[in-house]
């Protein structure tokens, strides 16, 4: 199996690594919510009310996230080259990758033209951007779709923050990937240095109120979602950012 490994090294970690502080706010105000598999912690912060896990997993041996989600469906399938014409002539619609709702949402919302998308995975986001009058960048760390989206979409995507090094969007857009990072306060400086005084900053992400919503939610945090968060924790965290 190819991510046997990334497995294992996650479990002796959660044997044997501990998250001493708040991967947000560093506060060590923490205490333990629940467990899965009777190893990994849940823990909620006591002053930002982020949520996160103990450990968080570190790779040093394996690729987690690729192994993971590789071989899980639509998010990592590849389209063949008549299913991606079909797609890019009409802006995706008809399949699982049309964004209409959300560029709407972004215009409802009085977002300008000038968008930088963080977690543009394979670039099909971008891609309608553009198709609708934004002038779009994006930034995907992951290697084998951020270089899809380059040669396939011809969409302007970075390999990280640190390649972004424009100023004054109007809008930073991410959906479903707050949730997988390690270090949630690098992402919120990095989007403020990038956005202009006034921009819009819009996140999507699974909602995780373990107090709320009760052990139904679980299932959203493990290896590869350290974060869970709520409403709670924007409220706390964006007035810091």
């Amino acid at each position: 199996m190819p991510n046997l490994l990334p497995r294992i090294e996650f479990g002796l970690q959660s044997l044997v690594r501990r998250q001493r502080a708040c991967p947000f706010c560093g506060g060590r105000d923490h205490r333990v919510v629940a467990r899965k598999r009777g190893v990994l912690r849940i823990r909620r912060c006591a002053g930002c009310h982020l949520y996160f896990t103990d450990p968080i997993y570190r790779s040093f041996v394996g690729d987690l996230y690729g192994a993971f989600y590789r071989a899980e469906g639509s998010t990592t399938r590849v389209p063949d080259g008549r299913t991606l014409a079909e797609w890019k002539a009409t802006q995706f619609a008809g399949s699982d990758k049309h964004c209409a709702d959300q560029l709407q949402a972004l215009g409802r919302l009085g977002a300008g033209r000038q968008l930088l998308e963080v977690g543009s995975s394979w670039g099909y986001f971008l891609y309608q951007a553009r198709g609708a009058g934004f002038q779009a960048t994006g930034v995907e760390p992951g290697e084998w779709r951020r270089a899809f989206g380059v040669r396939e979409l011809g969409v302007d995507i970075r390999s990280s923050m640190d390649d972004v090094h424009e100023t004054g969007f109007d809008v930073v857009y991410c959906a479903h990937t707050l949730e997988h990072l390690t270090d949630p306060a690098r992402f919120f400086a990095d989007c403020g240095r990038v956005l202009r005084d006034d921009g819009l900053l819009a996140i999507e992400v699974p909602h995780f109120d373990l107090e709320a919503m009760g052990p139904g939610v679980l299932p959203i945090m493990g290896a590869v979602h350290p974060l869970g968060l709520s409403q709670s924790f924007f409220r706390a965290a964006l007035p810091r950012a």
